[in-house]
């Protein structure tokens, strides 16, 4: 293939730096994919040998790669010909900032996808709601028998590898972070179609501000050419001034069909933002709602794994903001809920979270920083609801709330199903190495106690 004849040219012998490896795929792949290109490729990460063991196995075998691990070496940085930058790596990074003086390009894996990717690509970001939308629109795009990939910053996926085998023809349906698209600003490039499904505060224990979060979210549009297209959330008309942009506003009211298996009006907004692109690719507006329609979901939202005896378990681990946590509460109101909350902190407001906690039966907190944050406060108003005890075990929590589940169910006389709302609105770090590690475990714990 031309593209990878070119790259292959182009990094043949250089040395290529990988700053985070990770768990979920992105720095494995850039790692193997330069490896494969000839390139001398260094991986360095904080973690050690024994946390990243799974990703290290994956690589085993290629000989041009090296390990740096436990810690960062200025070495590695200021002798690199290319420095990759994981998502989470921040661009003040002391090593970092070195390079970038010594003018060494530093890249991050989907925006350098994103720049040689051959077809076109459909973009996705929002606080909340883009891991469902982006799997709606990519479901709609292969139903409808385009050739697409899905890509972006779901886990497992290693979107480097989509320049092996995309041509002109090819779509790529990608989920973009804040973190990803800061990567897009330093391109200056944009999706040929952007969706922005929403924004409310998040990743504060990252960037200085909002407005810093605000603008690396706003890399998804901001530098779309004249055939482009912005698809945006109506509540975000305050924050999006572009005069000279293609956009179409969305709402809830723009999908006025019933989503089988989705729950909430926030999955509503998602619907209506996948329908909205379809009718700007022409795709048959009937089968995209049957489409999006019958979509049962994305693991670790809001995703119901067990039910037994009118109790049902619902994993929503990817809550790791207090918003996040609040549609999910609203999402299971007509059940008795009992919430499973808590983790480390993002330093983000809560008011809204401690509002809405009237609306759950029972409250098991786990332990984390965001925990002891609001504990004073939900000691005050919901001393009743909230278990004595906080929660450093996940089996012992879950337990904690399958006992409580069939202690309410032993005296109710209505027949409502209680929901055992796993959605800690908060990070997984105090426990876990991220939300889908925290997630999984979760599934196991839930299938062992009512095996």
């Amino acid at each position: 293939m031309a593209l990878i004849d070119d790259l292959k040219r182009k990094y043949y012998g250089k040395k290529v730096l990988v700053v985070g490896l990770g768990l979920q795929g992105g720095g494995l792949g850039t790692a193997r994919f330069f490896s494969e290109l000839g390139a001398k490729v260094i991986v360095t990460d904080k973690k050690t040998e024994k946390q990243l063991y799974s990703s290290i196995q994956k690589l085993k075998n290629f000989k041009n790669i090296d390990f740096h691990l436990g810690s960062h070496s200025l070495d590695d940085f200021v002798n690199a010909d290319i420095i990759f930058k994981g998502p989470s790596v921040s661009w003040q990074l002391p090593e970092i900032i070195e390079a970038e003086k010594r003018n060494i390009p530093i890249e991050m894996e989907m925006s350098f996808t994103a720049f040689y990717f051959p077809g076109k690509i459909i973009g996705i970001t929002g606080t909340r709601g883009k891991s469902t939308t982006t799997n709606l629109i990519f479901n709609v795009l292969k139903e409808a028998g385009f050739k697409v990939f899905l890509g972006g910053g779901l886990p497992g996926i290693c979107n480097i590898e989509f320049l092996k085998k995309a041509d002109k023809n090819t779509w790529l349906v990608a989920e973009l972070s804040s973190w990803a698209l800061s990567g897009f600003h330093n391109k200056k490039i944009s999706p040929h179609i952007a969706v922005f499904t929403s924004f409310y505060p998040d990743h504060l224990n990252y960037y200085k501000n909002m407005n810093d979060y605000l603008f690396d979210k706003k890399a998804i549009y901001l530098y779309q050419k004249e055939n482009d297209y912005l698809v945006a959330n109506k509540s975000l008309k305050e924050l999006i001034n572009e005069k000279n942009k293609n956009i179409i506003w969305f709402s809830k009211n723009d999908f006025s069909y019933k989503l089988k298996y989705l729950r909430g009006d926030h999955n509503l907004e998602n619907a209506a933002s996948a329908l909205k692109v379809a009718q700007i690719l022409n795709i048959n507006q009937k089968k995209a709602v049957k489409i999006i329609s019958n979509f049962k979901g994305v693991p670790y939202r809001q995703e119901i794994i067990k039910e037994k005896n009118g109790i049902i378990f619902v994993n929503d681990t990817t809550s790791t903001t207090p918003t996040a946590t609040i549609k999910a509460i609203e999402s299971f109101s007509d059940k008795k809920i009992i919430l499973i909350l808590g983790g480390n902190s993002k330093n983000l407001p809560f008011d809204d979270l401690i509002k809405n906690l009237n609306k759950t039966e029972k409250i098991v907190l786990l332990a984390g920083s965001f925990t002891d944050e609001i504990l004073k406060i939900i000691k005050k108003f919901f001393s009743e609801k909230i278990t004595e005890k906080i929660y450093d075990n996940l089996e012992e929590a879950i337990k904690k709330a399958y006992d409580l589940a069939k202690e309410i169910k032993s005296k109710s006389i209505d027949k409502n199903e209680i929901c055992i709302l796993f959605s800690p609105g908060a990070t997984s770090f105090a426990m876990f190495n991220n939300e889908f590690h925290r997630g999984d475990e979760f599934n196991k714990i839930v299938k062992k106690i009512i095996s």
